[in-house]
């Protein structure tokens, strides 16, 4: 009994679900070798990009893992609040595009 072609990912495009398994091997590597190539220069970060606005504080930035891990405190915009700034609290942080995307993973328990 021959093999089946394997399924797209659920939520691909229909463009790319119905494009991409018209693709030749050669067109098919070169596309893997690029899909891996843009995966790793979004996870790829150095401390030195990861800024902060001037109120905030930044505690640590973790560059070793597949994302970027920044832990900062932050202030919360309130005039009478004599603890600012507050936290720590975690961020994963990846390229998309030309920015960076910042993905609050809450509080860090110390």
């Amino acid at each position: 009994m021959p093999a089946e072609q394997p399924q797209p990912p659920e939520g691909l495009p229909k463009y790319l679900a119905e494009g991409v398994p018209k693709q030749n091997d050669g067109t098919l590597r070169e596309l893997q070798g690029w899909i891996n190539e843009l995966l790793e220069y979004r996870s790829d970060l150095s401390a030195d990009e990861i800024e902060v606005a001037e109120e905030e504080r930044l505690e640590t930035v973790d560059d070793t893992g597949e994302t970027t891990t920044v832990i900062k405190k932050v202030p919360c915009g309130k005039e009478s609040c004599s603890t600012c700034p507050h936290g720590p609290y975690r961020y994963e942080v990846h390229r998309d595009g030309g920015g960076l995307v910042w993905d609050y993973e809450g509080v860090v328990n110390e």
